[in-house]
């Protein structure tokens, strides 16, 4: 068993390995291509066996002979019943051999056949019976042995092997990393004769981009094993325990190669050291710096050491000790970034031919797919397989699966509907046509780019917010209300990156709707007076918006009462270069309007909603609103104990209550 620190499950899926014994493909793509491929090559092999068995049939002995040839012979990893069919083939034959053996000496000597039969009875049934049970052990489970903290390892064992089946072909693209990788594996596992040593490969870049997995498909290349360390889980309760733990995991690879030693997450144990003489050189920081300093000291130990490739993942370059990664402890810094269009491609092909899938072609797919990375690809073609049922893949499955994993992301949205807001006929007719060429595909079928932004303008209180919102509500995008007091931070550059932070966050949840409430705080023009600060925000925000494409899939939508109080390059076409009046209702709105404030309240008889209407005519609807709860709190001062309901509102509430709202010069 491996020493501490080792991890053998750490896979999504179960690893398909080589062991030294034949093991059976439990992987829960066991159905893929390569999968098939093994089922086809061991019919044939199975085929094969049974015919040459049939021409050797006079022959009982070469007969097993060709059995076990057959069994032997099978690709691993096996399928199932094919093993099985096997095994009870070799089970069958030896069986045969086993009786023919046992019956040999009541042949040769005929006088003592009845005391021979009674002393090989016993044996005879119970070697049959274990040859006959034996095929059955295949459908057996057998439970993995894991690692556990504080277990010791026998370094000398040489039954542990673990050597991947997957190949550099298995790993989509990333072709200069695996040339890379290929030239400082070959260094340290095929005859070097050149006397040069290169060795150490340091893995970087964002998560799920795949470290793991050519580290793992580098082992499987070279047929080495595979030794999975889980950086901090060699962290140890107590003073030294750590350092022990390295001292051990690199005795442990020095033990069993040809390996690959793959330190995941180094920066658990190889960030910088702690500065001498600062606040903390001492006590935790001394034990820290020793832990660095042990893990430098088995790097260097190991460097020269044939059939030992070192290989370290790290999201966090930057955080690691300078002189942990320099040169001649880690040779070759690969750095693995999300890939781009062709990237893509070559990742999906990798993933779909362990799959069932239809051919087609994967364009469309690809460019939906802009900045995910090769996990969440593999995400969604897991979950595209699910959505199949049992179907061969297609690209309307892929399609569909992009389209149901995105849009979820919308916290502290509440839903707004139609009833909830009065709009002008024009202004509800262009936000229809805008949400209906924001569903899925339709502006690709009625070849119509939708807007990348829109800005409501209006007066106060017009409800330009409450209508981001409607429009927020109705599509099913994820929603990201972004106003001056959520971004403005008073540390330095604390703005600009929380600006980054909500674009990034909008684009890995896409599609998404980002919605700048009060642009004029956010991004003030030229001619207003702002400090360095404004002008960081202003410019970055102009990056972070110019990067958007289309198959970013993420609409801004902004409010504002002055565009001109506004950075002019933010409202450009390509930006935000569609704007929408929002004004005041009509005479149907304010009827609804005042309908919905009123509430169980009255007009009185000699009120007329006309006249209310005449008096209200230039307010907002915010201002409206205002107005009649003013007009019911008046009323509500006539209200005797005796009464059960609001006495009815009068124009001189009306009046009252307009001469408290209007304001006053």
């Amino acid at each position: 068993m491996p020493p501490f620190g080792f991890n053998s499950s750490d896979r999504t899926t179960a690893p398909r390995l080589r062991t030294g014994r034949r093991v059976t493909d439990t992987a829960g793509a066991s159905w893929g291509l390569g999968a098939q491929k093994n089922l086809l090559i061991g019919i044939g092999v199975l085929v094969a066996t049974w015919w040459l068995m049939g021409l050797l049939s006079a022959n009982r002995f070469a007969a097993l002979g060709v059995s076990i040839a057959g069994l032997l012979l099978l690709p691993q990893p096996t399928p199932q019943f094919v093993l099985f069919a096997s095994r009870m083939t070799v089970a069958v034959t030896g069986a045969m051999c086993w009786t023919i053996a046992t019956g040999w000496p009541s042949s040769v000597f005929p006088g003592s056949a009845n005391r021979w039969d009674k002393i090989m009875a016993l044996p005879f049934w119970l070697g049959c019976s274990a040859l006959l049970l034996w095929p059955f052990s295949t459908f057996i489970r057998r439970k993995r042995q894991e690692a556990t903290p504080g277990t010791s390892s026998d370094l000398n064992d040489e039954k542990w092997a673990q050597v991947p089946a997957i190949r550099f072909e298995d790993v989509g693209g990333f072709n200069q990393q695996k040339s890379e990788m290929r030239i400082v594996a070959e260094n340290r596992f095929l005859a070097n004769t050149s006397g040069i040593v290169r060795n150490g490969v340091l893995l970087y870049g964002p998560q799920g981009t795949g470290k793991n997995f050519l580290a793992e498909a580098t082992a499987g290349e070279f047929g080495a094993n595979w030794y999975h360390v889980r950086c901090p889980q060699l962290l140890g309760p107590m003073i030294g325990s750590t350092t022990t733990e390295i001292r051990r995991a690199f005795d442990w690879a020095r033990a069993h190669r040809p390996i690959v030693m793959f330190l995941d997450e180094i920066d658990a144990v190889g960030s910088k050291k702690a500065l001498q003489g600062g606040s903390d050189s001492g006590g935790a920081g001394r034990e820290y710096n020793t832990i660095v300093t042990q893990l430098m000291q088995s790097i260097d130990q190991c460097r020269n050491i044939e059939g030992l490739l070192i290989v370290a993942a790290t999201n966090h370059i930057d955080t690691l000790e300078p002189a942990l990664i320099r040169d001649g402890r880690f040779d070759a810094k690969l750095r693995l970034d999300l890939p781009a269009e062709e990237g893509r491609r070559g990742v999906l092909l990798s993933i779909l031919k362990e799959t069932r899938w239809r051919s087609h072609e994967l364009s469309r797919v690809i460019r939906r797919t802009v900045g995910w990375s090769p996990a969440r690809l593999k995400a969604m073609v897991d979950r595209s397989v699910l959505m199949s049922n049992g179907q061969p893949i297609s690209k309307e499955h892929l399609l569909a699966t992009i389209e149901s994993i995105g849009g979820n992301d919308r916290p502290n949205l509440d839903p707004v509907h139609w009833d909830d807001v009065v709009l002008p006929e024009v202004v509800v007719d262009e936000i229809k046509a805008l949400i209906r060429l924001m569903e899925p595909g339709e502006s690709e079928r009625l070849s119509i780019s939708p807007p990348t932004g829109l800005i409501l303008v209006g007066a106060p209180g017009t409800g330009k917010t409450l209508t981001a919102r409607l429009i927020a509500s109705l599509v099913r995008r994820s929603f990201y209300a972004i106003s001056p007091g959520e971004v403005l931070s008073g540390v330095v550059g604390g703005s600009v990156k929380r600006l980054k932070e909500v674009f990034t966050r909008a684009k890995e949840n896409a599609p998404s709707v980002l919605f700048f409430d009060e642009m004029d705080g956010l991004f003030p023009a030229p001619s207003i007076a702002v400090g360095q600060h404004d002008v960081q925000l202003v410019e970055q925000g102009l990056i972070e918006i110019s990067e958007l494409r289309p198959e970013h899939n993420v609409f801004l939508i902004g409010t504002s009462n002055y565009l001109e109080r506004i950075d002019p390059r933010i409202l450009r076409g390509g930006r935000f270069s569609e704007k929408l009046h929002i004004g005041l209702p009509d005479d149907a709105g304010y009827r609804k309007l005042i309908a919905r404030y009123l509430g169980n309240a009255r007009l009185d008889p000699n009120l007329e909603l006309g006249v209310v209407i005449d008096r209200i005519r230039d307010l907002t609807p915010a201002d409206l609103e205002a107005t009649i709860q003013a007009m019911k709190r008046l009323a509500l001062r006539r209200m005797t104990s005796q009464q059960a309901a609001l006495p009815p509102v009068s124009l001189e509430d009306l009046e009252n209550a307009l001469a408290r709202v209007r304001p006053q010069v």
